[in-house]
């Protein structure tokens, strides 16, 4: 989802779509993975390691939702139907079916967090320090153009997005593939940062990189609890993160009706699902003891590559074309992908 600052672009590909990086490296040892790490350009990397010429980018039709209502930003009900897939199945020759996975690896709904070690200005610049996030609220709102305004965009507080995404049936099994089962759909909480200064063009040391990525993702699968399976941050994430467990985890089947939840807690961003047709729940909490964190900016000559335990929580109140993720597409707060 990686964007140049105050640039307009869409987003969404198959090999880059928001799916956390497969480095399953603990903080102690990062440096040593058995696995396909971003600099590997494992599929579910968020930007290819070598781009073509310059940036690699891909394209994500949206929905944007726009409210000056209080909370409109950080507080939203939806409810749905899940796709169902035709009769006929696919076929190699494409003269049978499609069924959801070959047409989009996912669905999400989508909504600014904040992340004081993100873009635009993680660490400071020479145009001013590191404005810390301030959770709910559009005191975060920096949309000025002009590099000697106090609201200057790239001073803009850290910020990433999350997306609340549902994986179609399929294509299994996970993480080799991008379906939990091949009936049943599952969801998983997405939170997207990018550890870059946008200012002085600084990014994440490359030891670190090599791990988490550039655009890094905490990752966590709806559980049945709420408690994830695993370290959701991806310094400490594990291959348990990114398996899916029939025991622990919600699994909905095409066709179900669905409320979906997402809300602010004192805790952080939750989302609740309420599978109105089969009654089952699940739900999860962007939570530090859901092991979900922010990288710590640490450019070049550091090394380090740190999880900062981290309860995250919704950017704005409002939705508008000024609630922005300045590093992602325009106006982006509230959206359906």
């Amino acid at each position: 989802m990686r964007r140049l600052l105050m640039a307009f672009t869409g987003v969404f590909s198959l090999a880059a779509f928001s799916l956390p990086a497969t480095a399953f490296a603990g903080s102690g040892s990062y440096a040593s993975q058995d696995h396909p790490a971003c600099e590997e350009n494992a599929i579910t990397c968020t930007e290819l390691s070598q781009p073509i010429n310059a940036y690699t980018g891909h394209d994500e039709p949206s929905v944007l939702f726009y409210s000056g209502h209080a909370g409109s930003g950080n507080s939203n009900l939806y409810k749905l139907t899940l796709p169902t897939d035709p009769p006929t199945k696919p076929l190699q020759s494409g003269k049978g079916g499609t069924f959801n996975f070959q047409l989009h690896p996912a669905f999400w709904f989508g909504m600014a967090m904040c992340d004081n070690q993100s873009a635009p200005n993680p660490g400071g610049s020479s145009l001013g320090a590191n404005v810390p996030c301030t959770p709910d609220s559009d005191a975060n709102i920096f949309n000025s153009s002009s590099a000697a305004s106090p609201h200057y965009i790239g001073l803009h507080p850290g910020s990433a997005f999350m997306e609340m995404q549902f994986y179609p049936p399929g294509w299994a099994p996970w993480p080799a593939a991008t379906s939990c089962d091949a009936t049943k759909w599952c969801a998983a909480l997405n939170i997207d940062s990018l550890s870059e200064n946008m200012n002085t063009g600084g990014q994440l040391n490359p030891t670190c990189a090599a791990v988490t990525g550039l655009e890094y993702v905490n990752f966590a699968f709806i559980t049945k609890n709420g408690a994830s399976q695993a370290p959701a941050n991806p310094v400490d994430s594990t291959l348990a993160t990114f398996t899916p467990d029939r025991a622990k985890d919600l699994f909905m089947n095409s066709g179900d009706t669905l409320a979906v939840g997402m809300h602010d807690t004192a805790n952080g961003f939750q989302v609740d699902i309420h599978d109105v047709t089969s009654g089952a729940t699940g739900s999860m909490t962007a939570s530090a003891a859901n092991g979900f964190g922010e990288v710590q900016y640490a450019p070049s000559p550091s090394t380090s590559c740190t999880n900062i335990p981290t309860d995250f929580h919704p950017m704005y109140s409002t939705s508008s074309t000024q609630t922005r993720v300045p590093w992602a597409a325009h106006s982006y707060n509230v959206a359906f992908f």
